[in-house]
């Protein structure tokens, strides 16, 4: 019998599959002239018609529901190595700062120093994901900027809004934490044929993990393990609409596994990664495109 030659079964592109170190991705590269990203919850799916090359089409489109999210702090960083923090909490909401406590541990509202030399510095900021009614607890996370160190500084005490940095017809690079589907065999991890039903040692599994010298495994071969729950980007996604009239996009019955949206919300086309209620970072796009689209209206 020849022997059977074909594509390898799964990617290696995203490699080690290993779970993600916490449920709401880090990004370490940012680009923009101003503030380099956001924040916003998953709600869930809609439609929408649009006019792409003279034709009427209906496409997909991801609604996020956008929190109130505050800078609590500046991270400075020379080399490449963080060096210091200096945390303002002086003017911040009340309530705010009592669900802030249930993350991180402040006895003064101000704290940290400034450090003299610096390569860059990103402004630490925290969500407020109580007035969204779906949970307490805030996200706290990094976010690339371009300002000027005063212009960072007068940021402190006030609420960040996503249509400052943000504008409908803008593409974005989404970064979010996949659906978790815990440990998988190879058949659905990497996609591996069945054997035949009459093959030794099961039909659910690869034929051959390797040779007999050297007596180790390559790490190329599919095996079982994680599958789900890492952190994955996808590229200029287009932004359809950004507004706070909650009429027009809530269902009376609410979105299935999330109920209504109570914040600011973004229309966002195609799917995001992730299950409803996860935490998504938008950021400024790496790879710019042009938009051929029209919108006409959305489809509940």
């Amino acid at each position: 019998m020849a022997t059977p030659h074909g594509p390898r079964r799964g990617s290696l592109q995203f490699w080690p599959r290993k779970r993600a170190s916490r449920i709401y991705p880090k990004i370490s590269f940012w680009t923009g002239d101003s503030l380099g990203g956001f924040a916003a919850y998953k709600v869930g799916m809609v439609q929408y018609s649009a006019i792409e090359k003279g034709k009427e089409i209906v496409r997909a489109a991801t609604v996020l529901s956008i929190p109130p999210i505050y800078p609590i702090a500046l991270v400075f960083y020379k080399e490449g190595k963080k060096i210091t923090e200096y945390f303002n909490l002086k003017d911040l909401p009340k309530e705010f700062k009592k669900d802030l406590k249930r993350k991180i541990k402040f006895k003064s509202e101000e704290y940290g120093k400034i450090p003299e030399e610096f390569d860059e510095f990103r402004i630490k900021v925290a969500t407020f994901p109580r007035k969204t009614k779906k949970k307490k607890t805030p996200e706290i996370f990094e976010l690339g900027c371009k300002f000027e160190l005063n212009k960072a500084k007068e940021l402190f005490g006030k609420e960040l809004k996503i249509e400052d940095y943000f504008s409908p017809g803008e593409f974005v690079d989404v970064t979010s934490i996949t659906k978790g589907k815990g440990t998988q065999g190879v058949i659905k991890r990497f996609g591996v044929k069945l054997r035949d039903h009459k093959s030794k040692k099961g039909i659910r599994r690869v034929g051959s993990i390797g040779s007999t010298t050297p007596r180790k495994i390559d790490w190329r071969v599919p095996m079982p393990g994680q599958m789900g729950f890492h952190q994955r980007t996808e590229y200029n996604k287009l932004i359809l609409k950004i507004s706070d009239n909650l009429e027009e996009i809530n269902k009376k019955s609410g979105f299935k596994g999330y109920g209504l949206v109570r914040t600011k919300y973004l229309l966002l086309d195609g799917s995001v990664p992730g299950p409803r209620k996860r935490l998504i970072i938008l950021r400024k796009p790496k790879r710019q495109r042009k938009n051929i689209m029209q919108i006409n209206e959305i489809i509940k």
